[in-house]
């Protein structure tokens, strides 16, 4: 599963504290489901040396999380599908491919024109 790999790409800084992810997704869809590709966004070259593995970030703790979340959100996605108010969305890539077509599925696709506007 992308979640565990990406959850298990994640890096802290040991100088300046910020998270870094350095995982590298590329998964193959199946069963009609689309591609996932994303690549690691760059580290800064003050931090790329310095970052270290959380201690809470190891397989077992990454599948125990993710077991946990799904067994919290389930009932919430039930409750929303049930009543037709929740959109289903295949995230095809990193921010850049993925936030396009989010503002898209939302109606939301002049958000950016919006807000620029309003600067």
């Amino acid at each position: 599963m992308y979640c565990s790999k990406s959850a298990l790409g994640r890096r802290i800084c040991d100088q300046c504290g910020k998270n870094f992810n350095v995982a590298s997704i590329n998964v193959k869809g199946e069963n009609g489901n689309p591609d996932i590709k994303m690549a690691p966004l760059p580290t800064p070259p003050r931090c790329a040396s310095k970052l270290i593995i959380r201690s809470d970030d190891t397989e077992a703790i990454v599948k125990e999380r993710l077991r946990i979340y799904n067994d919290k959100s389930q009932p919430v996605e039930e409750f929303y599908r049930a009543r037709g108010k929740l959109l289903e969305f295949d995230l095809p890539g990193g921010i850049l491919e993925s936030w396009p077509r989010l503002l898209e599925a939302l109606n939301l696709d002049d958000y950016e024109d919006r807000r620029s506007a309003a600067a």
